[in-house]
């Protein structure tokens, strides 16, 4: 595994075994999306399974607050997996994990979705990422399997305020509308 990605998976599980610890859920869901802008930069089955783990716990823990116990041993195999990785055993690391997201498939039917939802979330931002260094909507739609629409809805919630010129929004229009008059 890639030193980059050990260490933010690193980052990941303690901030997870953290955010279990204190029981802030709602951190699941930030470090979810987080995990999965990972996997696609990374587009590496470690950063993808991490993501679809965070994920389906954020969804699960979600659905089950106030319940006792969310996913037995969660919290134990999730300390396990980080130590394993930590002393550079990938193969205990990538075990650990696959037995998680088994236990997690047997708790909640729903696990193939989220692996699914993780895959197409991932693909939506790379497009987007894609797009932004000048590849057209269309040809960036057709690279990675996407209809345009997806494409232009994710694109359109995250035009950032500031362009990367320095420029606001607001200044390009007033300043392209000077051109026309």
């Amino acid at each position: 595994m890639r030193r980059i990605i050990k260490e933010d998976i690193l980052a990941v599980l303690e901030k997870v075994l953290r955010a279990i610890k204190k029981e802030d859920y709602s951190k699941l869901t930030e470090l979810s999306n987080r995990t999965i802008h990972d996997a696609s930069i990374f587009q590496d089955d470690d950063s993808l399974s991490i993501a679809v783990v965070v994920y389906a716990l954020s969804k699960i823990i979600d659905r089950c607050i106030g319940r006792e116990q969310v996913c037995p041993d969660v919290e134990a195999r999730l300390r396990k997996a980080h130590d394993s990785l930590k002393h550079d055993d990938d193969n205990a690391y990538r075990a650990g994990i696959k037995r998680l997201l088994k236990e997690i498939g047997e708790y909640d039917s729903q696990l193939k979705l989220y692996i699914q939802e993780v895959i197409e979330q991932a693909k939506i931002k790379k497009a987007s990422k894609l797009h932004e260094h000048g590849i057209s909507i269309a040809r960036t739609a057709e690279l990675l399997g996407l209809s345009r629409w997806e494409l232009q809805k994710y694109i359109g919630q995250t035009v950032p305020e500031v362009p990367q010129d320095g420029m606001k929004i607001t200044e390009r229009l007033r300043r392209a509308r000077e051109l026309f008059r």
